[in-house]
C-alpha cells in the first residue's frame, strides 16, 4: 500500500467516514506492514484525544512537541539502536499528524481547492453544483455534483495518486514513469494517459469506470490481486451490495461486468451517456425511477420525497438540459401518470 493511501485510510478512520471495505484494506496493511503498525500505535500512544480532533495547527504542533520529547528522552537512555527506529516512526507519525489535522481544515473550509504545505489537497462539490481543475502534472478534472477527490503534495513524485468518492472524468497527462491512480472504495484504476469517467458514490448500488481513450488497469478491493485491463468503450460496473437501497432491488446485477459504452450520435458534440453530465444534461434510457429520483436531487439540490414504493421499481427514459426540476417532474408526470407538490422546499411526488 501507498503511503498516501494509508494517510488517507487513517484520515477516514478518524473522521468516521472509512468503509467497511477500506477498514478492512487498512487492517491488511497494519498486518502486512510493520512500520505501519508501529506508526499508528505511536499515535495512539502520543495522542490524548483521535488524531483527526486536532483541529488547528496549533494543536497539532503540541503532538509533534510530545513525539521530540519522547525521542530525546531515549536518546538520554543511551539506547541507539531503539532511538533510530523510534526516530523513523515516530518521525513519521509526526508528518501523519501535520497532514491529518491540517488536511481537515482544508476540508472544512469553505474555500474548494486549497494546497496548504505538507496538507492534503481536497475539491469537495456540493449537491447541483460541478468543477473544474487542472492538477500539477497537467491532468485535466471535471468533478460532478457531490463528490470529493482528495490529492497529497506529494502526488507525481513516485505516482500520480487521487481518491475519489462521488463522480469525475479525467484526461490524464503522458508520464510513464509515474502512473495516475484513481482510488475508489471498491475498485482502483490506473492509467498512463488516457480519458476516462469514473462514479463511486457511496449510495449508489454500483460503482462504474468508462475508457474513452487509451488504456487503464482495474483493480478491485474485493478480489486481491484480481485485475482487468479495459479497452477504448468499455466499462465495467461494480456491484456496490452496501449502497443499495431496500425499495430498489438489482438482484440480476453481477459482482463486476464489464459492457461496451456507445457515442450519442445525435448528440452536437461526441460523447456518451456515461459523460454526459459534463455537458448539463440529465440522460435516462429505461431506468429506476428509485435511480432517477437520487439523480434529481444531486443535480438540482433538492430533497424529493416518493410516498408510493411501487414508483421506485418503474422505468422511465428521458434526455433533459437546461431544464428547471418543474419542467423534468412534468415530464415524467405525463409518461408515469404520477403526482407532485411542493412543500417547505421539499418535492413530494404520489400517485
Amino acid at each position: 500500500m501507498e503511503r498516501s493511501r494509508f494517510i488517507e485510510l487513517i484520515r477516514k478512520k478518524e473522521s468516521g467516514e472509512i468503509s467497511l471495505l477500506e477498514q478492512r484494506e487498512l487492517n491488511d496493511a497494519l498486518e502486512q506492514n510493520e512500520w505501519y503498525a508501529d506508526v499508528l500505535e505511536t499515535l495512539k500512544i502520543v495522542s490524548d484525544d483521535v488524531v483527526f480532533n486536532k483541529t488547528s495547527e496549533d494543536q497539532a504542533a503540541g503532538e509533534i512537541k510530545k513525539l521530540r520529547a519522547r525521542i530525546k528522552q531515549a536518546e538520554d537512555n543511551n539506547n541507539r539502536g531503539s532511538v533510530r527506529k523510534m526516530t523513523r516512526v515516530w518521525l513519521a507519525a509526526a508528518s501523519i499528524i501535520a497532514i491529518v489535522a491540517v488536511g481537515y481544515l482544508v476540508y472544512s473550509s469553505t474555500t474548494k481547492v486549497t494546497a496548504p504545505a505538507e496538507a492534503a489537497n481536497i475539491v469537495s462539490t456540493g449537491e447541483g453544483s460541478k468543477t473544474r481543475l487542472t492538477l500539477p502534472d497537467g491532468s485535466k478534472v471535471w468533478v460532478n455534483a457531490g463528490s470529493k477527490l482528495t490529492y497529497d503534495h506529494s502526488f507525481g513524485i513516485k505516482t500520480r495518486s487521487v481518491f475519489l468518492t462521488g463522480e469525475a472524468y479525467f484526461e490524464v497527462a503522458k508520464d510513464k514513469a509515474h502512473p495516475f491512480i484513481v482510488h475508489t472504495s471498491l475498485m482502483d484504476i490506473r492509467a498512463v494517459g488516457t480519458a476516462f469517467n469514473v462514479r463511486s458514490y457511496a449510495n449508489e448500488k454500483s460503482a462504474e469506470a468508462t475508457l474513452l481513450e487509451g488504456s487503464v488497469e482495474v483493480e478491485f478491493k474485493r478480489k486481491t490481486g484480481e485485475k482487468i485491463i479495459l479497452k477504448p468503450m468499455e466499462k465495467v460496473i461494480v456491484k456496490n451490495a452496501g449502497g443499495e437501497s431496500a425499495e430498489i432491488k438489482e438482484n440480476d446485477l453481477p459482482e463486476i461486468a464489464v459492457v461496451k459504452v456507445r457515442y450519442d450520435s445525435l448528440a452536437a458534440v461526441p460523447t456518451t451517456r456515461e459523460t454526459q453530465w459534463m455537458q448539463d444534461k440529465l440522460v435516462f434510457k429505461q431506468v429506476k425511477f428509485g435511480i432517477i429520483i437520487k439523480e434529481l436531487e444531486q443535480y438540482y439540490n433538492t430533497r424529493i420525497i416518493v410516498r408510493d414504493s411501487s414508483l421506485l421499481n418503474r422505468r422511465l427514459s428521458g434526455v433533459f438540459q437546461n431544464e428547471t426540476l418543474a419542467e423534468v417532474l412534468e415530464t415524467f408526470k405525463l409518461a408515469a401518470g404520477l403526482k407532485y407538490k411542493t412543500e417547505d422546499s421539499v418535492v413530494i411526488i404520489f400517485k
